[in-house]
């Protein structure tokens, strides 16, 4: 896995997230609302394990709208509806993309004997729990077995959905099948359509003299890749120049949208997906091995075709200049970041090391950044390494280098400077819009700060250099990590959009992404624009402009749904590392307080858990919310935030994907 996916994938997952309110405050029937609207409303299906759901609307203005178990029974959590409103009303719901394609769960046989190979297949995890009728199948499964199962929806009829059995895994899940299950929940697919994969193939494994035609020729800059030690696609290189003035910073982007033209069986493919996705055992590539790993990536001493964003700086990391050019180049050098990071500790008073001008830079630019006002979270994140067979060998915490933060600082640098670009011309564009947070989302998060001894002032303004302040005031505090995640989720989540907008999370009043067109598909399409734009071509202008809310709606959904079977794959891979550890203790910490108990923080292996209530038999336990502690009534022992705790594995739940815990001493 490359560690600049990951990190990459971080800084965006950073830069906001929706906050889920308590049903008492926004899971509201809209019957008691006055909302309405003639025109369709997108929405994702929110749905609770006794049948219910909730559209949250996409449109954040809107109350959540509440949906009765019977015509939520042919919905599955994480849906993507259109909804009519009237008064407030569900007036009517059509499915616009269903999330799961297929699911794993345990075989419960018919009970009639004469239906052989029929019955339910039950697919249970924390929020959802969802029955699937299976009719006769030639596949036959036994009690209990875990199956693979293909859905069929349905509008009428006795059973809103219905299922073929695909695979038999057998009583035990096997952890080769995990891949399967994550991928299935999320409807994401590791192959590519069958005419995408043949225009792949078909494109030449060299670039021709006529790819060179209107290009500038950049091959004698010594352009370097710096990616994570397994990485195989490298889309983005970076050069810095100190000159007199200052510094120009080269960053190179493989043009994609070269070979994925617009309307063609790659780019539907691809445009379907979305994004790429990254499990532990493997990545689920946007596009076609051919590109992604080959023409379109950067790889050293081969002529590659690229969107290059020329950037001049003075000695403050102030932009003087931006240049946006389509060119060819050539990498001189794959780097990885334990290298740069290596061989930056041993030239670090060096001023004529090859890469100090690189370093100076991005220090500069990180500081420029964090005066403005940027929040820069450092969350904890589990690094997970798994054999061929998806068995898990460790899970640690991964170390944050400034040699990966370089790169994050260069690639913030060209998104928010290209974007600057293509205002000036007056384009349309793909913007990356992160809203401000709502004052009740921060009066929340101001009353669990302040349960654990942290004042924050609101009365200063809600600004990002507010919040930025009080991140590095969090700085070694206990709950660090705690306040970190609640103050991330305070925030509301970044959406792709092509209407602009500031980003509130980066400080940043004009913001894109251009630096991943092989992975994510807006960037590909902010590629189109620009090229678009350097040779005005004002017929590609107007029939992509008349896509670009639909692409960013759907590119968001994606992305969301990317991120969230992101998670559920670590956490199954938790799971399945602390199965081999039943009965072992291990020292944690206490990370966060409800009335269920205490979540604690294992640091090796990192893994996170819960010690329930119920489970602590040596008093008679409350939770006070005031205070964000839990003490005992009796003895008096009190638990916060920080506490170390030693703690013991009682139980690993694969299918609910949950780790208990029981404390010990």
């Amino acid at each position: 896995m490359s560690k600049k996916r990951r990190s990459s994938d971080r800084r965006q997952r950073h830069e906001g997230r929706r906050q889920k309110e308590s049903p008492k405050t926004s899971r509201r029937d809209p019957r008691r609302q006055g909302q309405s609207s003639g025109l369709p409303l997108k929405a994702v299906v929110d749905k609770n394990r006794k049948g219910f759901a909730f559209l949250i609307f996409e449109n954040k203005s809107l109350e959540d709208a509440f949906v009765p178990p019977r015509e939520a029974a042919r919905l599955f959590h994480g849906d993507r509806v259109s909804v009519e409103l009237r008064q407030g009303r569900v007036q009517s719901l059509r499915v616009l993309e269903h999330r799961f394609r297929e699911v794993v769960g345990r075989f419960t046989p018919h009970s009639k004997p004469n239906i052989a190979g029929g019955g339910w297949v039950v697919y249970e995890r924390k929020k959802a729990r969802e029955e699937v009728y299976i009719p006769k199948s030639s596949i036959r499964a036994q009690s209990q077995d875990w199956v693979r199962v293909s859905l069929q929806f349905h509008e009428k009829g006795p059973h809103p959905v219905t299922g073929e059995i695909l695979a038999v895994y057998g009583q035990d899940l096997p952890a080769s099948a995990d891949i399967e299950m994550v991928a299935a929940e999320f409807n994401i697919s590791e192959e590519h359509t069958v005419g995408a994969e043949r225009e792949a193939s078909s494109i030449p494994d060299r670039i021709s003299e006529a790819d060179f035609r209107g290009r500038k020729d950049l091959r004698q800059i010594p352009f370097i890749t710096i990616d994570g030690e397994t990485a195989r696609d490298f889309d983005d290189a970076v050069y810095v120049e100190r000159q007199k003035s200052g510094y120009i910073l080269w960053v190179a982007i493989a043009d994609v949208s070269h070979y994925v033209k617009e309307g063609s069986e790659l780019d539907k493919s691809a445009r379907s997906k979305g994004t790429s996705v990254y499990f532990p055992e493997r990545a689920f590539h946007m596009l076609p091995r051919a590109l992604s790993e080959r023409l379109c990536s950067l790889r050293p001493k081969e002529d590659r075709l690229a969107l290059v964003a020329r950037m001049e700086f003075d000695h403050k990391a102030k932009i003087r200049s931006t240049q946006v050019m389509e060119a060819v180049i050539e990498s001189k050098r794959r780097a990885t970041y334990n290298e740069i990071q290596n061989e930056w500790k041993a030239h670090e008073k060096d001023s004529t090391w090859e890469f100090a001008p690189h370093f100076e830079l991005y220090f500069l630019l990180r500081k420029m950044r964090s005066d403005r006002g940027s929040i820069d979270f450092e969350l904890p994140e589990a690094e997970v390494v798994v054999s061929p067979d998806g068995e898990v060998l460790s899970i640690e915490d991964r170390p944050r280098l400034d040699s990966h933060r370089l790169i994050e600082e260069f690639m913030i640098a060209a998104n928010e400077n290209v974007t600057e670009w293509m205002m000036k011309r007056k384009w349309p564009f793909v913007y990356r819009v992160h809203d401000e947070p709502s004052e009740q989302a921060l009066e929340k998060f101001k009353s669990l700060a302040a349960t654990v001894g942290v004042r924050v002032n609101l009365e200063r303004g809600t600004s990002p250099k507010v919040m930025a302040d009080l991140v590095k005031k969090l700085e070694g505090h206990p709950a660090q990590s705690l306040l970190n995640i609640a103050l991330l989720r305070s925030m509301k989540q970044a959406i792709y959009s092509a209407t602009h907008g500031g980003h509130y999370g980066l400080a940043s009043q004009a913001y894109t992404h251009f630096t991943s067109p092989i992975r994510r598909y807006p960037d590909l399409v902010v590629h189109r624009l620009i090229r678009a734009a350097l040779t005005t071509k004002l017929q590609s202008r107007q029939k992509l402009e008349t896509a670009l809310e639909e692409i960013c709606e759907h590119c968001s959904y994606r992305e969301r749904v990317a991120a969230e079977a992101d998670r559920e794959a670590i956490k199954l891979k938790q799971v399945r590392l602390m199965l081999k550890h039943l009965g072992e203790e291990f020292p944690s910490t206490v990370v966060g307080i409800t009335a269920s108990g205490l979540f604690v923080q294992l640091r090796n292996p990192f893994v996170e858990g819960l010690v329930s209530v119920e489970s602590m038999m040596d008093d008679a336990y409350e939770f006070n919310e005031d205070r964000m502690v839990l003490y005992g009534r009796r003895k008096r022992k009190t638990f916060k935030i920080g506490d170390a705790v030693q703690v013991k594995v009682v139980r690993a739940d694969v299918e609910r994907r949950l780790i208990d815990f029981n404390r010990v001493g």
